[in-house]
């Protein structure tokens, strides 16, 4: 019998229903964002978990091995995978400084064929085996599934934290070049920050992946769901683009370092409210929000996810809050102060439009019904 044999007569076992959650799997110090009705099996170990989605085409597993046990990633392919693989297409590449391997591969089971992604991370501590598959024949519709799960794989550390995933990093090595200065009017001042417009494609490509997610979910017109899957959509888009924020961040630190947290939180959003409206007009009609404050233009939810990225490098909470009867979005924030505000858990927001000149607390009397807005939240538990 084959490793993939194996694996594919295990999962048979007991399934525990999810609802688009973060698994942080402690004993091995990673986590994994799965997609909305996707399901876990019941494994022996926490070395190995296998998911599978709601409608049972795509199956995604972890494991787990000790750090001493390859000594490369391309080992690693070459030994996991030897016993089924066929027709493969890979490449070595850096994964937060990390030897990676990343692998396009399309092998028999049966009288089947299937396809997927393969990573292969290879540490001094441990080293990590994802594989995300599918039918062949199914291949192009789940790709972006295969491609989004993989990317959400990340292990837990300060230095890791909110920074491009796996994929989004063998796209485009990160951090990139910071090649490109770009410059901005605020408070009255000329500051300026790098970026590199490369990241632009790459932060991109992730959106348009997501976006086909989202796609997904609005077809199958279950409304709680896809407002769960609306969530995960702004949260993976977020944590891609934080670090890409890093030069930005550390200009607004130095910049409005003398202000109280909601003279800083004003003086963004007055920024952010004179940017040229405009959209991506690609599939997700929407832009990466690195490329949203280095040009100075973006539609409602670039703003509100730009908005909530700088102010997180502040050290300021702050929420994006999404309607699909509004058919807009705004951002609020924890600070202080009069006028409307979103109460959520103990605490209790602001709320800040990105889109029209308005002071900071001030929403419009026929957007004002709050169960009408969906809360994204982008603080870590």
């Amino acid at each position: 019998m084959t490793r993939i044999e194996a694996f594919m007569l295990a999962i048979v076992f007991t399934a525990l229903p999810l609802f688009g959650e973060e698994f942080f799997i402690e004993e091995y110090n990673y986590s994994v964002y799965v997609p909305e009705g996707w399901d876990t099996f019941d494994r022996t170990s926490l070395s190995e978990l296998s998911f599978i989605s709601d409608d049972q085409t795509v199956i995604f597993q972890t494991s787990v091995y000790d750090g001493a046990d390859f000594s490369s990633s391309l080992e690693m392919y070459e030994a996991l995978t030897v016993d089924f693989r066929g027709e493969s297409d890979g490449e070595r590449f850096r994964y937060n400084g990390d030897d990676a391997f990343l692998a396009d591969i399309t092998f028999s089971q049966g009288d089947g064929e299937l396809r997927g992604w393969f990573l292969f991370l290879n540490r001094e501590d441990r080293d990590y085996y994802l594989l995300s598959f599918c039918g062949a024949d199914y291949y192009e519709e789940k790709l972006p599934f295969i491609l989004s799960v993989l990317d959400t794989f990340r292990i837990e550390s300060d230095e890791a934290l909110n920074k491009p995933g796996a994929v989004s990093q063998f796209y485009y090595p990160f951090p990139g070049k910071s090649d490109v200065m770009a410059q901005m009017v605020l408070n009255g001042n000329i500051v300026s920050f790098q970026t590199d417009l490369r990241e632009f494609d790459s932060s991109q490509a992730v959106i348009e992946r997501e976006a086909q997610l989202m796609k997904y979910y609005q077809d199958l017109g279950d409304k709680p769901l896809f407002e769960e899957a609306w969530k995960r959509y702004y949260k993976i888009i977020f944590r891609d683009n934080y670090s890409r924020f890093d030069s930005l961040g550390q200009t607004l630190r130095s910049t409005l370092d003398r202000y109280s947290d909601r003279e800083k939180a004003v003086i963004l959003l007055n920024w952010i409210q004179n940017f040229k409206y405009i959209s991506s007009g690609t599939f997700s009609d929407l832009l990466s929000p690195i490329h949203t404050v280095s040009n100075e233009e973006g539609d409602c939810d670039a703003r509100g996810l730009s908005y909530s990225i700088m102010l997180r490098h502040l050290d300021i909470d702050s929420i994006l809050l999404v309607s699909w009867q509004y058919k807009h979005s705004i951002s609020a924030v924890n600070v202080s102060g009069d006028g409307a505000r979103y109460p959520l858990g103990d605490e209790s927001y602001l709320v800040g439009e990105t889109t029209e000149v308005v002071d900071l607390g001030m929403i419009p009397q026929s957007m004002a019904e709050g169960e009408k807005w969906i809360p994204v939240v982008f603080t870590e538990d």
